[in-house]
Parts: C-alpha cells; sequence; structure tokens
C-alpha cells in the first residue's frame, strides 16, 4: 500500500537533515499537512462524494452502495439517505425503498425541506394525495424559512395541482 503522506514526511525529514532546511519549517509544514489531512479523510463524506459522481455517471447501484456505506459509517446522514432516496426513485422506480429513505432523513433532521419535497414526489407515484400534499406544505414552510424562493416556488407550484379547486 502506498503512503505518500508518510513518503512526504520521510522527504522532509531528509531536506531537514541534509539540505540546511529549517526544523521549524518542517514541524509548520507537517503540522499543515496533518490538519488538512485530518479535516480531508472523512471516510462518509469521501462515499458520498463518490456517490453523487456514480449517480451523475449513470452507475446507480455503484452510487447506492456508496450512500449504504456511507450511511452505515455515520447512521445519522441525512443527506446520504436523501441521495439513496431519489436514485430508488427517480432512476430505479422503487418507490417504497425511496420513501423508507426519505422518511429515515426526515427522522433525523424534521427541518430537511429537500426530503420533504422528495417524499412529496414519492407519495404521488405511490397515489397517496393527502401524504403528498401534506409533504409539499412542509416542504414549502422550510423553504420560505430559509429564503430559497426557487423551490419555495416549485413546492406551491406541485401543490395547487393537487389541491381540490374551490
Amino acid at each position: 500500500m502506498k503512503r505518500p503522506f508518510y513518503n512526504l514526511i520521510a522527504t522532509l525529514g531528509i531536506l531537514t537533515i541534509f539540505g540546511n532546511i529549517s526544523p521549524a519549517v518542517f514541524a509548520q509544514s507537517s503540522a499543515i499537512l496533518i490538519a488538512h489531512k485530518t479535516i480531508v479523510q472523512n471516510p462518509a463524506e469521501e462515499l458520498f462524494n463518490n456517490g453523487l459522481a456514480k449517480s451523475e455517471a449513470g452507475d446507480f447501484q455503484g452510487a447506492i452502495a456508496d450512500y449504504t456505506e456511507a450511511i452505515r459509517l455515520n447512521p445519522n446522514y441525512a443527506q446520504a439517505y436523501n441521495k439513496r432516496g431519489i436514485i430508488h426513485g427517480r432512476d430505479l422506480k422503487d418507490y417504497p425503498a425511496a420513501k423508507a429513505d426519505f422518511d429515515r432523513a426526515i427522522a433525523i433532521n424534521p427541518n430537511y425541506g429537500d426530503a420533504y419535497y422528495n417524499r412529496a414526489r414519492v407519495r404521488e407515484f405511490l397515489e397517496d394525495k393527502p401524504g403528498a400534499i401534506a409533504d409539499y406544505q412542509k416542504a414549502a414552510e422550510l423553504y420560505q424559512k430559509s429564503g430559497n424562493t426557487n423551490d419555495y416556488q416549485d413546492a406551491l407550484k406541485h401543490l395547487q395541482i393537487l389541491l381540490p379547486k374551490t
């Protein structure tokens, strides 16, 4: 297994000894490298980002696998549940699985407007009109509170379609 981080530290150490580089510079460099490595190396987030890339490339099963592993590492990763639900619903037409993912995302974060919106869409396909209306209303409320005008307007448009004409 290659370890470029350790190779870099070893190289910097050799330069410190033989290249007249101040040990203080080496200490600052390695502290920065260590801090950078800690920030970047969040395995669940890396898997989430890999899932996004695979989804955009059309590798839906690969994306689901990455989101599932991210969720295994961080069971409270609402965004991973939401993205996995989108693939289940939009791309694989597995609406019950999609709804379960959106349910879990909402349970983790009850203020997650996108999860309500996505669950509303799935509820439409499942012919749960009252559930879809309730979710669009909640999504619209959350979007309005956050100042997300475009998504607020979109949720209202869907509500107008579903609400009975008076």
